[in-house]
């Protein structure tokens, strides 16, 4: 008889061919102590999906239980049926396009409900992909790239998110939940969320144990704007029937929350209407890891954004690791420099989400960062951050960036010609000098002929024949 499992991993896919296997590989990776099963559900996949599923089943057998929908039923059905399957005590949810980047990830969930009796709800923080795999931010909720709602009040209020692949709930809990949805929406986990907050706690773990991978065009990334509208107003709908399903709600709490997302709002659109590069609105923040315990807005120094700037700073004794976060927006910086004051060294950053070009760094997406590791013994702790922001907003400006990097584009293009006809030039040569060496060769092959021949010997003896006579 197979043991039943502790945790029911289940994974819903619909044309998810390109991230797929690395999904499942993370799931298999996990390093634990109790029985999982992993599910798998494909809904109608048009791509290479099902012979993606039916390979890792046929490779794990006992593992590894598939199931496939014959026509799409969209999202909710989907989720519905295969809570359905599970067998385990818990259930862990995650997309076919996210995976899991902590092995631990399970171990450390089941250790916090565990610590956490009156939750029965568990999810952690995540760090957040692009559709090609590149890294755009890490530890979403702790940084704030994406608020995390813990509360029915902060979820209705603002649309808000927990995350649907770091989920670890109690299968009772899910089944009871998944009885309401309504299998018509588009985004089940808005529903389940909310329906969640109303019986449990939830229970964070302000670790990044996922990636989560932005496709663009999927349903939370729509392309067109009448996508967006439909998205939008689908969700207001369901905000109001939230609104009547559970009348007594702390609406003063709601209320509050509100106010304070439209003063935000107000002041973000006020940002809005000054420069691109938002000089003197936005702001230079350098986070300090102290003691290993991680980055946090308590241990910040922060500066407003210039057009350029030096700015000094000392790392406390117990800190030889910052991240800089250059503004909040996509920006253009002509070069960023952190330079050691005790021997004038750049020090070059770990990791950075921007497009390096020479010392420009070109920030396309939001939440620019650098990573630096500071070893303190070789550098010290006298640093100065150096930036300057390319010129976005004046286009007659010399320095306006789009001057720069098509002057920059012209100067590569001729670069390129010039190295082109050096290229020619060197072959021609090159074609010349292997001519030369074989005529070379073959001067000398007549010249050893000649020499070395009878001809030649005879009259050389005789030569040297008189030559000792005298």
């Amino acid at each position: 008889m197979m043991t039943e499992p502790l945790v029911s991993i289940l994974c819903t896919v619909y044309n998810k061919e390109p991230w797929l296997a690395q999904t499942i590989e993370s799931f298999l990776a996990q390093e634990r102590d109790f029985p999982i099963e992993i599910l798998l559900i494909d809904d109608a996949s048009t791509d290479g999906s099902k012979a993606i599923i039916a390979t890792y089943q046929e490779k794990y057998p006992d593992l590894i239980r598939t199931f496939y929908n014959q026509e799409n039923q969209g999202i909710a059905k989907t989720w519905v049926s295969i809570c359905q399957e599970a067998r385990g005590h818990y259930i862990a949810r995650c997309d076919g396009d996210d995976f899991w980047l902590d092995k631990q990830k399970l171990k450390k969930q089941l250790s916090l409900l565990a610590d956490n009796p009156q939750a029965k709800w568990s999810n952690t923080d995540f760090d957040v992909y692009n559709e090609y795999g590149e890294l755009v931010s890490q530890a979403g909720f702790e940084n704030g790239f994406i608020p995390l709602a813990d509360t029915f009040e902060k979820m209705l209020a603002t649309r808000g998110f927990t995350m649907a692949s770091t989920w670890l709930v109690e299968r009772e809990l899910m089944l009871e939940v998944n009885a309401e949805l309504d299998l018509t929406t588009s985004d089940d986990t808005f529903n389940l969320q909310m329906d969640l907050f109303q019986r449990t706690e939830l229970a964070y773990l302000p670790e990044a144990t996922v990636a989560y991978v932005i496709n663009q065009g999927s349903d939370s990334r729509p392309k067109d704007f009448n996508s967006i509208v439909r998205r939008f107003n689908t969700l207001l709908r369901t905000q109001n029937q939230y609104l009547d399903k559970y009348p007594n709600s702390d609406y003063r709490e709601m209320l509050r929350i509100l106010l304070d997302r439209n003063n935000r709002y107000e002041l973000e659109l006020t940002k809005r209407e000054g420069s691109l590069s938002q000089v003197g609105i936005e702001n230079v923040t350098i986070y300090l890891n102290r003691g290993g315990k991680g980055f946090n807005q308590e241990d910040i120094l922060q500066f407003p954004l210039a057009q350029s700037d030096a700015i000094d700073f000392q790392l406390p004794d117990d800190c030889s690791m910052i991240r800089v976060d250059l503004s909040e927006i996509p920006n253009f910086f002509k070069e960023v420099h952190l330079i050691s004051k005790l021997g004038q060294t750049d020090i070059l950053p770990d990791f950075t989400n921007a497009i390096v070009l020479g010392d420009a760094y070109i920030f396309p997406n939001r939440d620019p960062q650098m990573l630096f590791t500071i070893p303190v013994d070789l550098f010290g702790r006298d640093l100065q951050l150096k930036y300057e922001i390319y010129e976005v907003d004046d286009i007659h400006s010399d320095d306006y960036i789009g001057k720069i990097l098509a002057q920059n584009f012209l100067d590569a293009k001729a670069k390129i010609r010039q190295l082109q006809r050096d290229q020619l030039k060197f072959e021609a040569a090159l074609r010349t000098v292997e001519t030369q060496q074989k005529d070379i060769e073959e001067l000398t092959r007549l010249y050893n002929s000649v020499i070395c021949s009878r001809r030649w010997t005879i009259p050389t003896k005789i030569i040297n024949f008189f030559r000792r006579k005298k």
